[in-house]
């Protein structure tokens, strides 16, 4: 059939509006094509945030004190761990004395001679000229000059996700109003599926979150432990320090425990060999204990049910492993958000494209309460 007037009129002005929402949309991917990891990474504080700040808001505190208030309550306290770890590395190492300092080198450089270092101020001065000729030392200066420029660079992409996560937290219901009657509009099938996405991303996200705090905990009462057992002078020093960097080293795909638990491993070694080597078995039970148990525990069972209930353990696994190599950084974020739009549209949408309204969503065989049990 050949349209009329009135008809072809629509479809050029329909037409111009959609190449133009084209041209738009490849304008918005090439912009903030770089800043995809810390938009996901905002998704990720906002499902978070959430439940938190609902249960304010059903308390009684308008949206945007909740959503301020959540953020003060859940991202902060992050960035507060990390400051109290740094600001602890260096009280302890500006607290060192001397002799402290020198055993500390012999420990760890058994071949340095500590006596070669300036200890008085004639012997500080010629120390220093010879350093500030050294061409060593512009190298460093030029590393230590692009490592502020990317952690001023990253402190002020982090300052505007914690902005994104804060709007979406306090804006979810108008964009979600939004979402329903001007975009999606009467599609009960598409507002099904989205509610379903948008559950299964705080299952494993907000789960992830204690994921962190049961390692850590759970990693400090194993230190406490182990400090019981130990032998004279082999004990973990900084429990309290050390469990919350393991919990935070979680982050961290694949080696992120494994950096802490080697380090830990090797300064006991050290000291062993330096002071008794017969206490060369606590080491390797630490490594035992927390490497192989402790770690296989937490990737098999602790991580899984407490990131991914509505989901295959498997999946959940996998999304969190594969995510890094493929993507990056933030595939620790975006490997999950893939997994669960795809799982809950082959669980819900690949039945009804396969077999039309015969089959209602929710009954393919991964099912939550079975995921749930594995």
């Amino acid at each position: 059939m050949i349209p009329n007037g009135d008809d072809a009129e629509w479809l050029r002005s329909r037409g111009w509006w959609w190449a133009f929402a084209f041209a738009l949309a490849i304008v918005l991917i090439a912009a903030l094509r770089d800043y995809l990891g810390w938009i996901v990474f905002g998704i990720f504080l906002y499902y978070v945030a959430r439940p938190i700040s609902s249960r304010l808001h059903q308390r009684g505190l308008s949206s945007g004190t909740s959503a301020a208030v959540t953020l003060v309550l859940v991202v902060l306290p992050f960035v507060g761990v990390l400051f109290v770890i740094v600001s602890l590395a260096i009280i302890q190492i500006a607290t060192l004395e001397v002799t402290d300092f020198d055993a500390v080198l012999e420990r760890l450089f058994p071949g340095v001679d500590t006596d070669e270092l300036p200890t008085t101020d004639a012997d500080l001065y010629p120390f220093a000229e010879d350093l500030a000729t050294d061409p060593r030392l512009s190298i460093v200066a030029q590393w230590l000059s692009g490592l502020v420029g990317r952690f001023l660079t990253a402190s002020y992409l982090l300052f505007v996700t914690f902005l994104f996560a804060f709007f979406l937290v306090r804006d979810e219901h108008r964009i979600g109003r939004w979402l329903r009657t001007e975009i999606i509009g009467e599609k009960p099938n598409v507002t099904t599926y989205i509610r379903k996405v948008d559950k299964g991303l705080q299952s494993v996200f907000f789960g992830y979150t204690l994921t962190i705090l049961a390692i850590a905990l759970l990693a400090g009462v194993i230190y406490t432990g182990l400090n019981v057992i130990a032998p004279a002078g082999l004990e973990i020093p900084q429990v309290l320090l050390l469990a919350i960097v393991t919990g935070l080293a979680s982050v961290i795909p694949l080696v992120g425990r494994n950096i802490v638990y080697a380090s830990i491993v090797g300064y006991l070694a050290l000291t062993a060999v330096r002071t008794d080597p017969t206490g060369l078995w606590f080491p390797v039970a630490f490594y035992a204990v927390m490497g192989v148990f402790f770690d296989g525990v937490i990737r098999t069972y602790v991580r899984p049910t407490l990131s991914g209930r509505m989901f295959p353990t498997g999946l959940v696994l996998f999304a969190y492993i594969l995510g890094p190599p493929i993507f990056g950084w933030y595939g620790i974020f975006l490997g999950p958000v893939i997994m669960v739009v795809t799982v809950v549209f082959v669980q819900h949408q690949l039945p009804r494209l396969l077999h039309g309204d015969q089959r209602s969503p929710g009954t393919s065989g991964y099912s939550d309460q079975g995921s749930e049990n594995q």
